[in-house]
């Protein structure tokens, strides 16, 4: 293995200080640039490109990190795809950890090896895990940009969602409700009956003026707030008991019954 005061990872950016990205923790985020999926309306399509940011020693991101640890309590790990880089992860993870923070990581699933290795070795407090649709493969396969590799990418989410279910670390599952592609109370339906043992369900807003990989999404108009309500029902009549719905005109808010 390559000396771990000397590898890299690539980084396309760094928040200080965030208080929307871990539920009720103080954190730091760090945004991995690359991402092997393909998702037409991705909220960070400039993290797509593995090329994209710069290419940093994970001593150089540590310490970039430890400048914000007076007001932070945790930090996330997101990108982009974080566990594609997966040597260079696991060292900050470690690292990290040695530090006294709480770790978080933002994934898409697709490389389950990797959350299995953090998990075995207690290197993070929290996954929050994108599905994208129901999981059926042809399906999964269009709606992230790669038809014909459902069948793979499906069976990677399956494994990350076990492995993650039977954690005792906190688990939230996401849903990005983009109109005319997912925002439909049938995806929601099956989705949540997988989910529904995560710590939460979080149902987030389509963004069209966000960092989109595909522009022409930008004349889609964002589900309204009574649109995300409605699939937050949906998804308790199946069992999720902590649902949220995430919009920009009200943040994150808790749906109760």
């Amino acid at each position: 293995m390559e000396d771990s005061s000397k590898l890299k990872v690539r980084i396309g950016g760094i928040i200080d200080i965030s208080t929307i990205d871990w539920l009720s923790r103080i954190c730091n985020v760090v945004f991995f640039s690359g991402c092997n999926f393909k998702c037409p309306y991705c909220q960070n399509g400039k993290l797509v490109d593995p090329n994209y940011g710069r290419s940093l020693e994970v001593d150089e991101v540590i310490r970039e990190v430890l400048r914000s640890k007076p007001l932070i309590e945790g930090v996330v790990l997101s990108g982009g795809e974080c566990t594609l880089q997966a040597e260079g992860l696991i060292s900050l993870c470690e690292k990290l950890r040695r530090s006294g923070l709480r770790i978080g990581i933002d994934t898409n699933g697709s490389i389950p090896h990797v959350i299995e290795e953090l998990l075995e070795r207690g290197f993070i407090d929290r996954v929050a895990i994108d599905v994208k649709a129901p999981l059926d493969p042809k399906l999964y396969g269009e709606v992230v940009g790669l038809p014909g590799q459902g069948d793979i990418i499906v069976r990677s989410v399956e494994r990350t969602l076990e492995l993650l279910l039977k954690s005792r670390i906190e688990v939230e599952a996401r849903f990005l409700a983009v109109p005319t592609i997912t925002c439909s109370t049938d995806f929601v339906r099956e989705v949540a009956r997988k989910v529904r043992e995560a710590t939460r369900f979080v149902i987030q807003q389509f963004r069209p003026e966000a960092d989109l990989l595909d522009p022409s999404l930008k004349r889609l108009k964002p589900p309204t707030r009574q649109e995300l309500l409605k699939l937050a029902f949906t998804a308790m009549e199946e069992g999720a008991s902590e649902v949220y719905i995430r919009t920009k005109e009200h943040g994150l808010e808790k749906v109760k019954r």
